[in-house]
């Protein structure tokens, strides 16, 4: 087998289903499989995929009766595949035609690329920006605290970064991340201690002091609709999630120093999610008392 997809679905069930149809629309002229894995999803995703797709043997469907986070249950995903290259995969995302062969074509030409991402597009079209280089702690602070908008961290989020050309960058996107299962087997997949965000740019840095490339190859271009998902939960939640996952990164890879200046800011930007969040609802009682 050469690829396995692996998808991590959570009620996002017509978009999984256009992704799925995408991938068999645009199929690979190689050997291939689609490993689904459902977080426990409320939105009839299990039925609709077994009704309109559970005929294709190239379909497998692993439902959790819990949802297990997007790293581990990629694992899960990964641990029942058998193909050389693991292409991880968003259910808000639409591969375009060749997308699949022209990516694994520049791995197999490139055996020192060890991750490689495609061009990300919106739905208009428009190119998304998809590398950043690695966090450090004021861009981390900024991009958390939503200061970005104000005070834009231009060189970790790579704004001069020209996506019309291939190039070496830190990390690619998590919403379409190409690898080999020769590196998993060696450095893992995605680091379970994070539940959400980080994981991809955790895997990337491993990746890399390994001494492989990361490669961002615009040849290969997927329509990614963005957080389609996760916008299910509210701001508070989505922040004390991130800031989990911010504080573990900074654990694992920087210092005592950036771990503390990190620890420091979180509380006070979940504090300000939860007064704003009782602001919204309150507002919105006042407008309408009996929504």
């Amino acid at each position: 087998m050469k690829l396995s997809i692996l998808i991590v679905n959570w009620n996002t069930r017509d978009l999984l289903i256009k992704c799925i149809n995408s991938i068999l629309n645009n199929a690979p002229s190689f050997d291939y499989e689609i490993i689904v894995v459902d977080n426990n999803s409320r939105d009839g995703s299990v039925e609709t995929l077994t009704n309109l797709l559970g005929h294709n043997k190239k379909i497998r469907l692993l439902q959790s009766l819990r949802n297990l986070g997007f790293a581990r249950a990629n694992n899960y995903a990964f641990q029942n595949s058998i193909g050389e290259y693991i292409f991880a995969l968003n259910p808000d995302t639409e591969v375009h035609p060749c997308a699949i062969d022209l990516l694994v074509s520049y791995m197999e030409a490139h055996p020192a690329v060890g991750v490689a991402g495609p061009k990300l597009l919106n739905p208009d079209g428009t190119v998304q920006q998809s590398v950043r280089r690695f966090p450090t702690i004021s861009s981390s602070v900024l991009v958390f605290s939503g200061l970005y908008r104000i005070f834009r961290p231009r060189r970790y989020l790579m704004d001069d970064f020209d996506y019309n050309h291939e190039a070496d960058v830190d990390q690619v996107m998590g919403a379409a991340l190409l690898t080999r299962r020769s590196i998993i087997e060696k450095l893992g997949l995605f680091d379970e201690n994070f539940w959400l965000w980080y994981e991809e740019v955790d895997f990337c840095k491993r990746v890399k002091d390994a001494g492989y490339q990361v490669k961002f190859y615009p040849g290969a271009q997927v329509m990614h609709r963005g957080a389609e998902s996760f916008s299910q939960l509210a701001v508070f939640e989505r922040k004390r999630v991130a800031g989990r996952s911010l504080v573990y990164y900074f654990k694992k890879n920087g210092n005592i120093f950036q771990v503390l200046a990190i620890a420091v800011v979180i509380p006070a930007v979940l504090f300000a999610a939860w007064f704003l969040g009782r602001l919204e609802r309150a507002f919105k009682f006042k407008l309408h008392p009996h929504a």
